[in-house]
């Protein structure tokens, strides 16, 4: 299959389909355990309430919002704040690299939760006080990297610097995080108890490369944490392939949600939240007060978003983000919904992204300064082969030129292109960001 220029194979297609699948479900526990529980289990073990208390809802007001919605002591919870933002961490074995990002967005009076994805090779800059304490110990950490790199580059308070993150780049707070290991899914469901879910037909495939084995009955049934792997990886058996199997994980996600949300499973949150809770790192300690939303939590209310992508970017191991596109979906994700059905005429959170500018996307002008045939072409067929977009070679004017100069737009792009040559000053233009040739490099004897 063709894809924005690559070529995808199947088996990786399938692959991204269910890991995709994997981060929703992910992300949805991470922040239904949150809200329901994981603040409870911290309030009781700190405050040393008894658990039927914290657990009795009757004391705080379930249908309204605002001055109403109070403690038993009257006094408003929220004040104004009607929008709650987590970032959601899923990491590696080793909790070096987070494999998956995202940030959640829970607006309070309507229960709605806009979950945006952020790819793990997002390219991100570091913050200027975080980049200079990881300099003092990593001189070869470079300022422009991946998200998910965030992690191994810190020593410690390695959830608060990726939060730091993200919230420099996307140019919004976050309240909390929630860090979960990805080889729980299993686990989850097997812990909160088998899942009543309809199987629309046999299902059944082997596949010992993968060490994939599925066999499951038709019919209304109840399956564990082994079946319900299953039952979202297979495909083979629609007549609508990967349409058919994404349709089948809506309803699984349905019938997890509304499990999750039993009866039983409400009243014994306190235990759910301890058996998993070994496996979930979060700094939510206020969810208790969260209880008061736990009915305008639904599986419909739940929409996914993608951080967009710069038409521009080529496609390499970085993934840019379109600054303009992601701004305007932060703005509908935040301050759309209360634009709307509020009398107010500005934005709740001014939403400010860092605007990443993929360096092999300037536009190159190669100039020989020196007396050296055919340096000039030399280096723009270097450039090329690097990725870079040379688009004019010619000799430089005033000859001789003893050191190489570049000129950039901005400092990140030199100090990603001077690896490239021998010794080279940089001279700083913000001005060239608007013309023909953004990058101009004039060669000097140095390249010699």
């Amino acid at each position: 299959m063709y894809i924005g220029g690559f070529t995808v194979s199947k088996k990786k297609q399938k692959k991204q389909l269910v890991n995709k699948f994997i981060q929703i479900f992910l992300s949805t526990f991470a922040l239904l355990m949150a809200v329901v529980g994981i603040g409870t289990v911290i309030y009781v073990v700190v405050m040393g309430n008894s658990i039927g208390g914290m657990l009795d809802l009757s004391k705080y007001n379930l249908t309204e919002y605002g001055a109403n919605a109070a403690d038993p002591d009257g006094k408003n919870i929220f004040g104004d704040k009607k929008l709650t933002t987590f970032a959601v961490f899923g990491v590696d074995e080793d909790s070096y690299r987070t494999d998956v990002t995202m940030v959640v967005f829970f607006h309070h009076e309507s229960g709605k939760v806009d979950i945006l994805s952020v790819p793990r090779d997002t390219k991100v800059k570091i913050p200027d006080d975080m980049y200079s304490t990881i300099k003092e110990k990593r001189s070869d950490v470079k300022q422009l990297v991946k998200i998910n790199a965030i992690p191994a580059y810190v020593s410690e308070n390695r959830n608060e610097a990726s939060v730091a993150v993200l919230e420099s780049n996307l140019g919004i707070p976050i309240d909390y995080y929630v860090n979960i290991k990805l080889d729980v899914f299993r686990y989850i469901v097997d812990t909160i108890g088998e899942i009543k879910i309809d199987i629309p037909m046999n299902m059944k495939y082997s596949d010992p490369l993968q060490n994939l084995y599925i066999n499951l009955e038709k019919g209304e049934q109840y399956i564990n944490g082994a079946q319900a792997e299953q039952l979202v990886r297979f495909r083979s058996g629609y007549a609508s392939a990967d349409v058919g199997r994404v349709e089948m994980q809506q309803v699984f996600m349905k019938a997890f949600v509304e499990q999750l949300l039993n009866t039983k499973n409400r009243l014994n949150m306190v235990n759910v939240v301890g058996a998993v809770l070994v496996k979930v790192d979060t700094n939510f300690e206020h969810a208790v007060d969260y209880l008061i939303f736990l009915d305008r939590i639904k599986p419909e209310n739940f929409v996914m978003h993608m951080l967009p992508r710069d038409p521009s970017d080529k496609g390499g191991s970085y993934y840019i983000y379109d600054y303009d596109a992601t701004k305007a979906l932060l703005d509908k994700i935040i301050n759309e919904p209360f634009l709307a059905s509020e009398n107010i005429d500005e934005a709740v959170i001014d939403v400010s992204p860092e605007e990443i500018i993929d360096v092999k996307s300037l536009t190159i002008s190669v100039q020989n300064g020196t007396n050296i045939k055919g340096l000039a072409g030399k280096t723009r067929d270097m450039l090329k082969e690097q990725g870079y977009d040379p688009i004019e070679t010619k000799d430089y004017e005033n000859k001789p030129v003893e050191k190489t100069k570049i000129y950039v737009p901005i400092p990140e792009a030199y100090a990603e292109i001077k690896t490239l040559f021998k010794d080279s000053e940089m001279i700083f233009q913000p001005e060239l960001m608007n013309q023909t040739h953004q990058i101009v490099i004039v060669l000097g004897n140095t390249e010699k």
